[in-house]
């Protein structure tokens, strides 16, 4: 299936590896940069790989930042650093970057599978979906995103609903009005009034939002960071590449545990990526001591680190259920490759994805091709690690800042385009700094007319309250919902608030 494709794979894991390894890049921000070059993928399976490629590979690499450099390659490998480069300070960098490495893989391996491998299979529950229990669905992916993803949940509403309306911005397809964008001052008949930006006749364009809210601010945070970084014991890195082999399968449990951990969160639209880390870390601290363990989880235990790696490929495999099927995305990475596909004509969600037996042939073929392929790469590139990650963030800065100002101006080219972008990067960082949940804004952004015509259908049909309570699945949706509510505000312990 993949051997036309063999070239694009292995672009792909090279490229996802190496923004991996950069800090705070991670796959978000290398989807990102793509935009400017999607005129080259004349095949959209071409982009489906290389995309994958860059999902599973760029997971393995930002456990190598983590355990460095004390910093993470993106925000889902955060968990890994509290145990990792405690173990870096006493030389063990090898042996944490191995038990990080194998665990990760082994968990990417078999959720990868249990995954991809049925997911066709699982395309016929959207045969259950009519409008009432895609209305539900959608009020409880929602409730995750505000309550679950950050612990400012009040912001967060507000910033789902600002992502909402941003998104409705543009001509109404319906009844071919143009709403929201009276954004030019001019003088009428001697009075001040304000008129149509024309610009935004089809809406806000997704990249430069995608850029200016979620990758610019990360990007600025990291140009500012200060790092500590440790150089790699390379006289014994054999016997510790050995040891962190060992490590995973002595602590297994805790491994799989949170591979379990991060394949549930993934399921759950909205909440991927860092909470499923720091979730699967805060389950490793509470579980009872190991017999061996003479330090302490927090201060440089193995178990920390191998803890927190088995939910890193688990949840980005999972993720891709709810994108699928439903075309809500499980993670914000997902975000990023709804719009891609989009730009392709491979709408997630629709019934042409959802028939198409291709797409899902080499979604499953790309991501397990990946996945070997990366294995021997990352095992032999650890020694040579401290080169990569060494290198000051002011070098990788410039380049991906220019990368993602090209991509977001593809659309006409002119000043309005860098208008645009320019307003995102400030909100952005007007968000981030008042923790405004970013994550909320985007999906807000990106579901905004699934959200308006679902809203729609559920009033068109004269549904109410009463079918919510007496149909079965609308019903788990909305009990569902409250429960993520009730434990959101109450008893979420992993609750983030950088994103």
């Amino acid at each position: 299936m993949l051997e036309s494709y063999a070239f694009v794979l292995i672009l792909g894991c090279i490229y996802g590896f190496f923004i991996g390894l950069v800090p705070v890049a991670g796959a978000t921000v290398g989807l990102i940069a793509i935009y400017g070059f999607i005129g080259y993928f004349t095949d959209p399976y071409m982009l489906v790989v290389f995309t994958t490629a860059i999902v599973v590979t760029s997971s393995i690499g930002d456990s190598f930042a983590a355990v460095v450099m004390n910093i993470p390659g993106a925000g889902s490998a955060a968990a890994t650093m509290v145990d990792g480069f405690p173990m870096t300070r006493r030389g063990e960098s090898a042996r944490a970057l191995s038990a990080a490495i194998s665990t990760s893989w082994v968990n990417g391996v078999f959720w990868g599978i249990a995954v991809f491998f049925f997911l066709p299979y699982y395309t016929k529950i959207v045969l259950y979906f009519g409008s009432i229990e895609m209305f539900t669905f959608l009020v409880f992916a929602m409730t995750c995103v505000i309550f679950i993803s950050s612990k400012y949940f009040i912001r967060g509403a507000l910033a789902l609903v600002a992502g909402i309306t941003v998104g409705l911005i543009g001509l109404n397809p319906d009844d071919g009005v143009y709403r929201m964008m009276n954004f030019i001052p001019t003088i009428v008949d001697g009075e001040f009034a304000w008129t149509k930006w024309l610009y935004l006749a089809d809406g806000v364009q997704m990249i430069p939002v995608m850029a200016g809210v979620l990758a610019f601010p990360e990007l600025l945070s990291a140009f500012r960071m200060r790092y500590e970084t440790v150089k790699i014991d390379a006289h014994n890195i054999k016997e510790q590449l050995w040891q962190g082999v060992k490590d995973s399968w002595k602590y297994k449990w805790d491994g799989a545990r949170g591979g379990f951990i991060g394949a549930f969160v993934g399921l759950v639209p909205g909440i991927g990526g860092s909470i499923a880390d720091w979730f699967a870390y805060s389950q490793t601290v509470a579980a009872p001591a190991h017999k061996d363990d003479e330090i302490p989880v927090g201060k440089g235990n193995v178990r920390g680190v191998i803890g927190c790696e088995g939910a890193n490929n688990a949840q980005k495999a999972t993720s891709y259920v709810p994108t699928i099927l439903f075309g809500i995305p499980g993670a914000s990475f997902e975000i990023i490759i709804m719009g891609l596909f989009m730009y392709v004509g491979l709408e997630l969600g629709t019934i042409d994805v959802l028939q198409d037996e291709k797409f899902f042939d080499v979604l499953l073929s790309s991501y397990l091709w990946s996945l070997f392929i990366i294995l021997p790469v990352a095992y032999g590139f650890i020694r040579y690690a401290v080169y990569i990650t060494n290198i000051p963030f002011a070098f990788y800065f410039w380049p991906i800042l220019a990368s993602l100002v090209w991509s977001s101006v593809q659309y006409t080219g002119m000043i309005e385009d860098y208008i645009v972008l320019g307003v995102c990067m400030i909100a952005g960082l007007v968000m981030k700094h008042l923790k405004f949940s970013r994550i909320s804004f985007l999906i807000g952004f990106i579901l905004s007319a699934r959200i308006e015509a679902s809203w729609i259908q559920f009033n068109t049909f004269g549904y109410g309250w009463q079918d919510i309570v007496f149909s079965p699945l609308p019903c788990l949706f909305a009990v569902l919902s409250i429960a993520a509510l009730i434990w959101g505000i109450f008893y979420n312990k992993a609750r983030i608030d950088f994103v």
